[in-house]
C-alpha cells in the first residue's frame, strides 16, 4: 500500500475506549505537504505572575537582533538555543490602564483579568473580566470540532480574578487543571462513566500497563501500512514522549496516580499561607508542559495555556539552587509583607529580604528555563519544512512589569515561533518610536493591539480587540509582522 493512500487518523483507538493522539504524518498530506503542514497553527500562552526584575530581564545592547550575546546575563539567557525564533516587543502597556485611572479593580486584579481580554472587570466581589479571552476567541475558529482550549495551572487553585486568565465570556472564567494526570487522562480519552475505561485507567495509573499497551494492535497496523522513514521516526519520538510522560507521572512520587482524585483534592486544598511547602510545584509544572506539548503536537487542541501560580501569590522557591525566605509576591515587592510599596514608611516595611532583587531574577530565569523546555518539546516535532514550534505562537505574558510598583507599562512580552511566517523573529523591538517606554498616554502601545495581532496571525480576520471604551487604539502591530 502506498503511504499517500493512507486515511488520516488523529487517534489510535484501543481497549476501554482509550485513544492515543497521533502527530501529523507526511503520509496524510497532499503533494504540497509543506504548505498543508504549515497551515496548521497553534497558539500557546505561558503566563507568570507578580512582575519581573526589569533591570535584568530583557536583551541587552539596545534594540535589534537577538543573539546569544544579547541574552547573556539576562533572565532570558536560557533561551539562547531559540534566539533566532524570539520576538521581544517593548513599550506595550495594559488596557484598561492601572494606578486607579481606568476601570474597576486594583493593579493585581487588572494584571490578571485584562491580560488576555483587554476588558474591564465587572466590579463584583470576584471582579471577573467582562469579555472573552483571546485564547478562547482563537479556539472557537481554530480548534478541531470547536473544542475548548486546554487550560492548565501550576499550584493551588483559587477563586476570583487573581486565579484566572482565560474567559469563555463576560464573567465566565475558566479554571485551569492543576493535576497533569487528569489532563492527560482526558486527552487520552479515558472517561469516568465507562467501567472498562476506568479499569484501563487504573492499570495505567498503577504502572501495570502503559496506555500504549492498550493500542498495540492499531499501532502495529499503522507501522505496517507503508509509512516512510520520516514518519516512522516521528512516531518513535512521539511514543517515546508518551512513555517518558507516563514514567514521570509515577517516578519520585510527584503524582499519586493510583489516587488521582485525592491528589487533585490535596492540590486544590493548599492554603495560601503554607504554599511554600508545596514541594511538587516544580514537577507538576514540568509534567503539565509535557501534556501541553503532546496535546498540541497530536492536534488534540491547537490552543492551550498554562498559568504559574496566582496573582499576588506564588510559592517560596526552594529548589534548583534557590532557597528563598519569602514567596514570589513578597519578593516582587522587596518585602516580608504583601502590602508594602516603594517609599512605604511604615515600620514593618523598612526591612527587606536579603538579596531580594537577585532572588527575583532567579525566579525570572527559572521561568525562562521552563519556557525553553516547552519550546524544545514543540521544536522536536517536525512538520513539512519546519516544526510545530515554527507553525505556532508561544507567548510568554506576565501579570505586571515592575511588580514592586504594580506597574502596567513596558510589559514583558516574549514571543516564540512565527505562526508559519506571519511574525518577525530574532528581534528586540521598540514600538514607541524612541519615546519613553513607560508612556501610556501618547506613544505607548496598548496591549489590545497585540492580542489582535495574535488572533489574526492565527488566521482570524478581526479589526479590533478589547473594550473600545478603554482600548481606543486599534489595528494590528504592523511592526511585528514580516
Amino acid at each position: 500500500m502506498k503511504a499517500r493512500a493512507l486515511n488520516r487518523r488523529r487517534f489510535l483507538r484501543g481497549l476501554g475506549g482509550v485513544s492515543v493522539g497521533l502527530p501529523l504524518l507526511e503520509a496524510w498530506l497532499p503533494r504540497r505537504a509543506e504548505a498543508t503542514a504549515a497551515s496548521i497553527k497553534r497558539f500557546l500562552v505561558f503566563f507568570t505572575c507578580n512582575g519581573v526584575n526589569m533591570d535584568r530581564f530583557f536583551p541587552t545592547g539596545g534594540f535589534g537582533a537577538i543573539t546569544d550575546s544579547t541574552l547573556a546575563g539576562t533572565a532570558l539567557e536560557p533561551l539562547t538555543g531559540h534566539a533566532s525564533r524570539l520576538l521581544v516587543p517593548r513599550g506595550i502597556h495594559q488596557v484598561p490602564i492601572g494606578f486607579g485611572r481606568e476601570g474597576n479593580g486594583d493593579d493585581h486584579q487588572k494584571g490578571m483579568g485584562t491580560k488576555l481580554t483587554a476588558q474591564d472587570l465587572d466590579g463584583s466581589s470576584d471582579n471577573y473580566a467582562q469579555g472573552e479571552s483571546v485564547d478562547q476567541t482563537i479556539a472557537r475558529q481554530l480548534n478541531p470540532s470547536g473544542r475548548e482550549p486546554l487550560t492548565l495551572q501550576v499550584g493551588r487553585r483559587g477563586r476570583g480574578v487573581l486565579a484566572h486568565i482565560s474567559y469563555r465570556g463576560p464573567g465566565q472564567p475558566v479554571t485551569g487543571e492543576n493535576n497533569p494526570w487528569l489532563a492527560y487522562r482526558d486527552f487520552m480519552g479515558i472517561g469516568e462513566d465507562d467501567p472498562e475505561a476506568l479499569a484501563a485507567a487504573e492499570r495505567i495509573a498503577r504502572r501495570r500497563e502503559s496506555v500504549l499497551d492498550l493500542v498495540t494492535d492499531e499501532f502495529e497496523s499503522l507501522k505496517a501500512s507503508g509509512l516512510g522513514q520520516a514518519d516512522r521516526e516521528k512516531l518513535d519520538l512521539h511514543f517515546s514522549t508518551i512513555r517518558e510522560l507516563e514514567t514521570g507521572m509515577t517516578g519520585g512520587g510527584t503524582i499519586a496516580c493510583s489516587l488521582p482524585d485525592a491528589t487533585e483534592t490535596e492540590l486544590m486544598g493548599i492554603d495560601a499561607d503554607t504554599v511554600e511547602d508545596e514541594v511538587s510545584y516544580r514537577d507538576m509544572g514540568r509534567l503539565s508542559l509535557d501534556v501541553m506539548a503532546l496535546a498540541v503536537a497530536c492536534d488534540h487542541t491547537r490552543v492551550a495555556s498554562i498559568q504559574w501560580g496566582t496573582g499576588a501569590g506564588g510559592p517560596i522557591f526552594r529548589w534548583d539552587g534557590m532557597n528563598h525566605e519569602v514567596n514570589h509576591h513578597k519578593l516582587s515587592h522587596g518585602s516580608f509583607h504583601d502590602d508594602c510599596f516603594p517609599g512605604d514608611e511604615r515600620e514593618k516595611c523598612q526591612n527587606q529580604p536579603a538579596n531580594w532583587e537577585d532572588h527575583l531574577h532567579e525566579i525570572d530565569r527559572w521561568h525562562a528555563e521552563r519556557y525553553a523546555y516547552l519550546l524544545d518539546r514543540l521544536a522536536a516535532y517536525t512538520e513539512g519544512a519546519g516544526s510545530v514550534l515554527d507553525n505556532s505562537l508561544v507567548v510568554w505574558a506576565n501579570e505586571l512589569s515592575d511588580g514592586r510598583a504594580h506597574h502596567f507599562a513596558n510589559l514583558p512580552w516574549v514571543i516564540a515561533g512565527s505562526a508559519g511566517g506571519y511574525l518577525k523573529q530574532g528581534q528586540h523591538l521598540d514600538l514607541t518610536a524612541g519615546a519613553d517606554l513607560y508612556d501610556f498616554g501618547g506613544d505607548g502601545v496598548p496591549h489590545n493591539r497585540l492580542l489582535l495581532t495574535f488572533a489574526n496571525a492565527m488566521g482570524l480576520s478581526l479589526t479590533e480587540y478589547g473594550d473600545s471604551q478603554f482600548a481606543q487604539q486599534q489595528g494590528e502591530l504592523t511592526e511585528l509582522k514580516v
